[in-house]
């Protein structure tokens, strides 16, 4: 059993920490009147506060971070562990009837699981572990042979083309890797199937892809049967190729071009590493970002993994295989029998497979990929129904306790993995607990309001500043809730269904490249009504409360306050059902360049904003112009001939204008170009332009590392949920009406129809 190295060289810390245990175990269970516990309870938390607001003046590699990390874990777990021993033994509501009782358990059973998250939260950013890629001698003649697999099923076209172009030019030596394009959408299976439109589909989109490899310079790769989905795609290209590595991107999956300088070294300098992964980048927005509106200003949701977490499950040997920009040893892939597939998250399942052989993995914490959302709720929906329950899957098929060569702390990180998806279920157990007590009068705890004070605010609170200072710059406050609630439903149905049937859900791919042309509301979106309509309940119902026990006010304020958050997060998951327009063709990056730019012969200097594979979005400033002035120059661009575009390292490309608008100041104008290519080199540059500079990547990244305060968050929350959430509402109405009057135009039709016959 192989202990990570980093781990071995810190036993002296986490001695310090397994020491720290025994006044923990001390201070838990200290007798202490109410007066005295919230003195305590609250000196520590402003203690804890400002140990924060210490480390935001700290620089990121100071010395004395740790020590503030030891401190935040030591102070909000004696806090927390005060309030579930208090919780424990003196409030739970027995001796209230059967139905009360059984509710407050499960109340109990649903803060316990937060707390073990909270816990496993701690224990995963206790000491994060960020690595720097060696130095890569393109000259050295033993530099490893790598195979790029994309694989790819039902997607346009148009999303692997830039894939494939990014992959064939990234930097490393060109006999020394090929990229293959393997196709599960052309099998023999599929251009033969019974159904002679799908087949003529299949044979046409193979077609393409078999030209578009041989126009790249990419090979083309397909199969028999469509067995075993993405796993048994990778596993017959395995058979195929002969890499010493293999880098596996999704279809959508832009490489940078120094993507294999960056990975491949670390290969050269560990000859037990497995796996290296690399951050999924994303220049698209998810459904909750487009549909709040909310992609410009708040971190990626996927920062918090892939920023925060994977750095800290690295230090522990665990960072594990998300499916895509991610290079594998093909000896140990070789030993572990392929990409496993017993069950739908086959790159986690692969790595418990490896991990178990004895090989290692780590983590490198750069983004080299540009990939795309889920763009509706749905697709969104598909995807991480899938994560949980394969992830389900794994602990109840391969079981990590019983795997050999595993650590202690890989099995119980590997229980995580797992464990962590029934915030599902908690989340819509948690919808239901304001409804219970203040509708159906259900005393969910046996407590008062001074109490609630002394033990679960400060537990709460301290909850909420460890969060801040984990997750400042990759997460807002609150923000997860909403993510949480627009999964709760359908996750916790997936979650079921696995505890039923281990082996029963299949694979679906995450569609990719959707386009939008118009509002409406998901399909999916009835659960949230009721829902909705349960909080409002609830408020009504605590009004009544309010009225008729004056002696309960503090409890019922305490969750009458909890069922006006729910509200806020429902109506905020109603903004996300209320899908908006997507049109644009190809996903685009955001750019930072100064360009000149030639319409008809005029020179005028203009700013890149962003840029895809097909388009440029520039930026004219015309200062003091005035409204005549505007007129002119929109008139020489309306009805401009040539159009060309000089780049700073002298490139040059044609191109043509799409559209036009004069920003809000009046006084620059931005412009869409769509490019016109001269040939292959020019697409392939355009390419690189907008993707290949992992440099680009993190700046766009760091720009949207703009964390908020815990009340400036929660206000913001609270405004798009009223405004988003009430488009939903509206448009619902807006058409019961319109059916309605359809309806009643109807009758009124038939009836005079009626009485003229």
């Amino acid at each position: 059993m192989a202990i990570n190295k980093e781990v071995a060289q810190s036993w002296p810390a986490i001695s310090l920490w397994l020491l720290s245990l025994f006044p923990l175990a001390i201070f838990v269970s200290l007798p202490l009147s109410e007066d005295s516990q919230t003195t305590i309870a609250f000196a520590l938390l402003g203690a804890l506060s400002l140990s924060y607001f210490w480390r935001l003046r700290l620089p990121k590699d100071s010395s004395v971070l740790p020590w503030l990390r030891f401190f935040l874990v030591f102070t909000s777990l004696a806090l927390g562990l005060r309030y579930f021993y208090w919780r424990a033994t003196e409030t739970l509501p027995f001796g209230y009837g059967l139905a009360s009782s059984l509710a407050g358990l499960l109340l109990f059973a649903v803060e316990i699981y937060g707390f073990v998250t909270f816990v496993f939260g701690h224990f995963i950013n206790a000491q994060p572990l960020n690595r720097t890629p060696p130095s890569c001698d393109l000259e050295d003649p033993t530099l490893p042979t790598v195979d790029v697999f994309v694989p790819t099923y039902n997607e346009d076209p148009s999303v692997l083309r830039p894939t494939i172009i990014a992959a064939t030019q990234m930097q490393y030596p060109k006999d020394r890797f090929t990229v293959w394009i393997l196709d599960d959408g052309g099998t023999d299976q599929k251009r033969n199937d019974k159904d002679p439109v799908k087949a003529n589909a299949a044979r046409q989109r193979a077609r393409e892809l078999q030209a578009m490899a041989a126009e790249l310079g990419a090979h083309y790769l397909t199969r028999a049967r469509n067995e075993h989905a993405k796993a048994g795609n990778l596993n017959h290209a395995l058979t195929k190729t002969h890499g010493t590595l293999v880098l596996i991107l999704d279809c959508d999956h832009i490489p940078t071009r120094d993507f294999l300088v960056n990975t491949v070294p670390f290969f050269k300098n560990d000859p037990k590493l497995f796996l290296l992964q690399t951050p999924h980048n994303f220049v698209t927005p998810d459904p909750v970002e487009r549909n709040l509106k909310i992609f410009s200003e708040t971190p990626a949701e996927n920062e918090l993994f892939y920023t925060v977490m994977q750095p800290g499950l690295d230090f522990w040997g665990t960072s594990f295989f998300c499916g895509s920009a991610a290079v594998l040893r093909r000896e140990a892939l070789d030993r572990v029998g392929g990409i496993a597939g017993q069950t739908i998250t086959e790159d986690a399942e692969t790595t418990l497979d490896a991990i178990g052989l004895g090989y290692r993995t780590a983590y490198l914490n750069r983004p080299m990929v540009s990939g795309l959302q889920p763009e509706t709720y749905s697709g969104l929906i598909v995807q991480r129904v899938r994560w949980g329950q394969g992830m389900l899957q794994i602990f109840l098929l391969k079981n990590p306790w019983l795997q050999k060569n595993l650590h202690f702390v890989q099995r119980l990180l590997y229980t995580n993995f797992a464990t962590y998806w029934g915030f599902a279920v908690a989340r819509l157990l948690l919808f239901f607990a304001p409804p219970a007590y203040l509708i159906f009068g259900l005393d969910l705890c046996d407590t008062t309001a001074g109490q609630l004070l002394a033990y679960a605010g400060p537990y709460y609170l301290a909850s909420l500043v460890s969060t801040q200072f984990y997750y400042r710059e990759v997460r807002w406050p609150f923000i997860s809730q909403i993510y949480e609630t627009i999964q709760s439903v359908y996750v916790s149905q997936g979650i079921f269904r696995v505890l039923r049937r281990p082996r029963s859900p299949s694979f679906q791919v995450t569609p990719k490249g959707e386009r939008l042309d118009s509002h409406f509301i998901s399909s999916l979106s009835g659960p949230f009504y009721l829902l909705l309509a349960m909080t409002a309940a609830s408020l009504v119902g605590g009004m009544w409360r309010w009225q008729a026990y004056p002696w309960m006010h503090g409890a019922i304020v305490f969750v009458m306050i909890w069922a006006i958050l729910d509200l806020l997060f429902i109506l905020a998951a109603l903004g996300v059902l209320y899908e908006k327009p997507q049109r644009r063709s190809e996903p685009r990056a955001s750019l930072d360049e100064e360009i000149d730019l030639y319409i008809d012969g005029r020179h005028f200097r203009a700013h890149a904003v962003d840029g895809s594979r097909l388009g440029i979005g520039l930026e004219l400033r015309f200062p003091r112009l005035d409204a005549s002035d505007r007129r002119r120059v929109l008139a020489l661009f309306r009805e401009a001939a040539t159009l060309s575009l000089a780049f700073a390292d002298g490139k040059t490309l044609g191109a043509r204008i799409e559209n036009r608008q004069w920003r809000n100041d009046r006084q620059s104008l931005r412009l869409g170009l769509a490019y016109r290519f001269a040939d292959i080199r020019d697409e392939r540059y355009t390419v690189d332009l907008a993707f290949g500079d992992s440099a680009h990547l993190q700046d766009n990244l760091d720009r949207r590392h703009q964390g908020k305060s815990i009340l400036g968050a929660l206000a913001h929350i609270a405004v798009l949920a009223l405004t988003e959430g009430s488009k939903n509402i509206g448009w619902q109405l807006r058409h019961m009406w319109e059916r309605a009057s359809r309806a009643w135009s109807g009758l009124l039709h038939r009836r005079k129809t009626k009485e003229l016959a």
